[in-house]
């Protein structure tokens, strides 16, 4: 309106009535423009509110809901933004909405967190719309709120969910119950082709007149204790997370998996030094304290000193377990002292050795060679993935089983090899 107002005025040379239309469209816009900022001003009665989980999941995609009531007496349009924390990625977070009077109205969004520790979400801000399009009012609601950033909890309650159900609702999940050679007995069932001998209950089978055999349930409370390496190797980033990121949303997965199944679980975290120690417990409680611990651990700057982490670890804790490293392979000399560490400690304990690889790596070791510093490049790929076999033979030698896995299969393989362990009763 004000733009035509301005056009009469500039022709008016032409016909000098359009000065004063000019003028009057222009106050009447102004003043039209006025009383709706008035009105929207008195009338308008929203409130805002965020609804989220105090801890959020690092590298997942987290719920979070925006609720606006309207307590006016008028149709609100308008646009809604929410802001989310520094160096998180959102999606959602800024939307249209349109809320009829005395109505309420929830938007929803996502953030993935791409760090771990503490943080704080901030204000809302809200701009609403004048019926007719003239005036806009904009309001900040004071919505801040601390959350905490902890490895992905939602993989573990999805678990949960799958084990309710009885059926897997990811990769790395089986049923609550894994039969295998443990000892402590569960049922009996009829003999198949593929049962050994020895699993025959010949009593059992008399009394029916057939072969009936035993079955066995994976033995409970034994120990698992999981050790972090967050020296300076466990800092580049993969896929959008570091690698102790990945490294700890996987253990906390295992950690959850193995409490569930009846075991103890503990944790080690060194660099440098020893940073934290929990010797190994049951229950759910332990879980949500290896969560505490591990929230806010980042990697440090130096070398991680396997030479004093082993010893302190096989001095605190002395009873077998299965001890899971989390760490990453270089080449056999770098590795050399995990290698020479691990080859004591597996004489007493079983020891797993994972160890993420880096997608770009593989991509340019196979990848298409055409310019020569394709050639350079695919080289260095293959001598580097070429050093990290050798260090995972000469660990596998040493008495380690070794997982080198890609980021997506991080955490399903290594559940799989702690079940798959369970299973066969070698703990």
């Amino acid at each position: 309106m004000v733009t035509i107002g301005a056009l009469l005025i500039g022709f008016s040379g032409h016909l000098q009535q359009l000065m004063a239309a000019g003028i009057a469209l222009i106050c009447v816009t102004i003043l039209a423009t006025l009383g709706e900022y008035v009105k929207l001003k008195n009338s308008v009665n929203l409130q805002v509110s965020r609804i989220c989980d105090e801890k959020l999941s690092l590298g997942a995609q987290n719920p979070i809901r925006i609720s606006l009531r309207n307590r006016s007496y008028m149709t609100l349009r308008g646009m809604v933004r929410d802001e989310y924390p520094e160096g998180f990625d959102a999606k959602g977070n800024a939307a249209p909405f349109c809320i009829s009077p005395r109505a309420d109205l929830e938007l929803s969004c996502t953030v993935i967190p791409s760090k771990r520790g503490d943080f704080e979400f901030a204000d809302t801000y809200v701009r609403i719309n004048g019926p007719l399009g003239l005036a806009i009012m904009q309001m900040k609601y004071n919505t801040k709120q601390p959350i905490k950033v902890y490895p992905n909890l939602l993989d573990m309650r999805r678990y949960e969910i799958g084990l309710r159900r009885e059926r897997p609702v990811q990769p790395g999940q089986k049923v609550v119950r894994v039969y295998g050679m443990g000892t402590d007995f569960e049922s009996l069932r009829e003999y198949v082709p593929d049962d050994e001998f020895r699993s025959i209950d010949w009593k059992a089978s008399a009394r029916r007149g057939k072969f009936i055999t035993r079955q066995y349930e994976a033995e409970k409370s034994q120990n698992i204790m999981l050790v972090l390496d967050c020296g300076r190797i466990m800092g580049p980033i993969v896929n959008g997370l570091t690698r102790l990121d990945h490294s700890i949303n996987a253990a906390m997965m295992l950690a959850h998996v193995a409490t569930t199944k009846g075991d103890k679980v503990g944790i080690m975290a060194f660099a440098e030094d020893i940073i934290s120690y929990l010797p190994p417990r049951a229950g759910k409680s332990q879980t949500l304290n290896l969560l505490r611990l591990t929230y806010n651990l980042s990697d440090a700057s130096g070398d991680s000193n396997y030479y004093r982490a082993i010893p302190y670890l096989s001095k605190r804790w002395t009873r077998r377990s299965l001890i899971v490293f989390f760490t990453d392979l270089v080449d056999p000399q770098s590795s050399k002292p995990l290698i020479s560490q691990i080859s004591g400690l597996a004489r007493k304990h079983l020891c797993v050795c994972v160890s993420m690889a880096d997608p770009a790596v593989i991509e340019a070791a196979s990848g298409r060679l055409d310019e020569s510093a394709d050639a350079f490049k695919a080289a260095a790929a293959r001598q580097v993935l070429q050093a990290r076999k050798l260090a995972a033979a000469q660990l596998a030698h040493a008495g380690a089983i070794v997982i080198d896995v890609l980021p997506d299969k991080l955490t399903p393989d290594v559940v799989n090899e702690y079940l798959n362990i369970k299973g066969s009763a070698r703990l």
